[in-house]
């Protein structure tokens, strides 16, 4: 969130006092280590942004578009430890659900995101360069991959909980009730967003922002915690704004509220006379809307993570959490409160890696979510999705009423007699990959569907993976494209599967047009969504199969020859090189699975190319799907 020039202002009138945990007394006593209220959303990114920051130019495109999630979640328990040495970590909260008076933000950052798609797909047209852009997109599963990590380390994942609103108003609420009843001990709001002081706080309650913290140690006294805390109670006291009565109430921060709307507001002129004077004697006519008073209201915590929402709030996802507490079951359970019937629903998509002059990758995995839908839902509402569509953010209507002539009724879950060790379910997804680029009359090769086959296979643990490395000459804009597809569909069934893992502990009833032998198949899954999906062994498939100058003529020609044989069949029935042939043969006994079973099919594959090349003909420099990449 935040609020311009905030914390730049109020340091004029009361700046923030530097501590460093832990600390002990003079007269000797144990340790003192206050406790720390984190909000997980903001820290997941706050760790992402910090490893940007130390790749060089040259890693840069590889270390994004392949984000090593596995190295990204020991980081977070890694930065989580070290500050266990200075603070006990009672609470780590995420976010959940964005309340109604968010859609305009939430619309405008989705377009930003869009816009800044649209400037790299200009200016790196073919191979993606993320250093032209300036811009460096967030892995799509970043706060799952966070959470997952949390919840299996044996202590963090006692205090985690996705919460169904903002994670920062927890996080002011649950500071503000350690402020209080931990008699002499701080409790610290651990954020990345300035505007937590504005909420109210207690006289034992602080601030710390993410950036202000630094590990320390040294060989006399050990690991320690350096940190800036700032103490919203003192400001506001400052400033003359009322104390609530007793030594340890609650201040309810209204002259800070004030000041932070003249900054929102852009009213300059009583800004600077607070600055000026340090004082808040000017803002006493001050008159803040109803929405950004809103904005501040405390959450029961109480109620919400140990009462009705205690459930769910350790399990969800932050992605499927706002699907699941936007249901007419859940809402009651948002803060602020959620209105509406419940007869329309808006779920927002994230903008993937997507190539905007193609169309949403959100088309792919849209029958699995209907599912999901409709037993959230029931049968009578609209689900409005907002997504991509070309340059602009787009709303897709989707009724849940069964039709005899909707044909997004989960087809598409699961491929027969697949080889053992492949999640059925996965391949259904890149079977619907396959028969959208067919359906259209586009090209995909056999590399594009064992590279998606790469980047869902894991190797059987006895098998060692030595893969090349990833470069950028490896990331086209079809490549990226195709991935994201696999995402979008990857999450569909996650959310269906955590939507269906909700049964046994609600009163959710699934509607009698569902299949229920699709739903059992949900089982196979793996509980965590990053390691689904490999981006390391996706883009390797391309990087052996194929040199920067692209297919050669007589592969691109045996491409067309099985797009055109396949044109109007059905996918499902495709022959020994299509998905079930290659299915097939990367489970055969011969081969025994995993990605050691991918890699030689390809090595095969180029060997019979190159065979085919000497004999017919030199290589174009036009790649794959029409792109140049040379």
């Amino acid at each position: 969130m935040g609020i311009p020039q905030l914390l730049q202002h109020l340091e004029k009138i009361e700046k923030p006092k530097s501590k460093v945990y832990p600390s002990t007394s003079s007269s000797g006593d144990a340790p003192s280590r206050p406790a720390a209220v984190i909000d997980g959303s903001a820290l997941a990114h706050y760790i992402f942004n910090r490893y940007i920051k130390s790749l060089s130019k040259d890693e840069r495109i590889p270390g994004v578009l392949g984000f090593d999630y596995t190295s990204y979640q020991r980081n977070v328990i890694n930065w989580l430890e070290r500050l266990e040495f200075g603070f006990e970590i009672t609470n780590i909260f995420v976010d959940g659900h964005l309340p109604s008076y968010k859609t305009t933000t939430r619309i405008s950052r989705i377009q930003t995101t869009i816009s800044s798609l649209s400037r790299l797909r200009t200016l790196s047209p073919s191979l993606i360069d993320l250093t032209k852009g300036n811009w460096n997109p967030s892995p799509p599963f970043l706060i799952a991959a966070f959470s997952a990590a949390v919840r299996k380390h044996e202590r963090f994942g006692r205090v985690l909980k996705t919460v169904p609103g903002e994670a920062d108003a927890f996080c002011a609420a649950a500071a503000v009730r350690g402020g209080v009843d931990c008699g002499e001990r701080l409790s610290v709001v651990f954020t990345g967003d300035s505007d937590l002081v504005v909420y109210p706080h207690s006289r034992r309650s602080r601030v710390a922002i993410l950036d202000d913290v630094h590990f320390e140690s040294t060989p006399d006294e050990g690991a320690k915690v350096k940190v800036a805390l700032w103490s919203p109670w003192n400001i506001e006291r400052k400033l003359g704004g009322r104390e609530a009565g007793a030594e340890g109430g609650v201040n309810e921060a209204v002259t800070i509220m004030k000041f932070a709307w003249c900054l929102v507001v852009k009213d300059t002129l009583r800004s600077a006379k607070v600055v000026s004077s340090g004082k808040g004697d000017c803002l006493g006519s001050v008159n803040v809307s109803a929405e950004f008073k809103r904005e501040y209201l405390l959450p029961d915590v109480g109620k919400v993570v140990d009462g009705g929402g205690g459930g769910l709030v350790e399990i969800l996802d932050s992605r499927a959490a706002e699907v699941v507490f936007t249901s007419p079951r859940f809402r009651a359970l948002c803060h602020p409160p959620d209105g509406g019937d419940g007869k329309e629903v808006e779920v927002y998509l994230p903008v993937l890696l997507e190539d905007v002059t193609k169309s949403s990758v959100w088309s792919v995995g849209k029958g699995i979510r209907k599912l999901a839908y409709r037993i959230l839902f029931g049968t009578e509402a609209t689900v409005v999705e907002v997504h991509r569509k070309g340059e602009s953010v787009n709303r897709s209507y989707l009724k849940l009423h069964s039709n005899d002539e909707d044909n997004d009724d989960g087809s598409m879950l699961g491929v027969k007699e697949l080889g053992e060790g492949l999640e059925e379910l996965v391949v259904g997804v890149i079977l619907e990959i396959v028969k959208g680029y067919l359906d259209k009359n586009l090209q995909i090769t056999d590399i594009d569907v064992l590279a998606l086959l790469a980047a869902v296979t894991s190797s059987p643990p006895d098998q060692k993976e030595t893969l090349p490395p990833v470069t950028s000459l490896q990331w086209t804009w079809p490549r990226a494209h195709i991935l994201s597809q696999l995402m979008a569909g990857v999450w569909s069934l996650y959310l269906l599967q955590t939507v269906t893992n909700l049964q046994p502990t609600t009163d959710i009833k699934l509607p009698d047009t569902i299949d229920t032998t699709i739903l059992s198949k949900l089982t196979t899954l793996p509980p965590l969504l990053p390691t689904t999906i490999d981006t390391t062994r996706f883009i390797t498939i391309y990087a052996i199969s194929q040199d920067r100058r692209g297919m050669s003529k007589t592969a691109k020609k045996r491409a067309r020859k099985r797009a055109k044989t396949s044109e109007g069949q059905d996918t499902a029935g495709l022959g020994v090189d299509g998905l079930q042939g290659i299915v097939n043969k990367v489970f055969g006994k011969d081969v025994g699975g995993g990605v050691a079973g991918v890699l030689g099919i390809v090595e095969v594959m180029r060997r019979g190319e190159e065979d085919e090349e000497s004999e017919g003909g030199e290589e174009e420099v036009e790649s794959y799907m029409g792109m140049t990449v040379g």
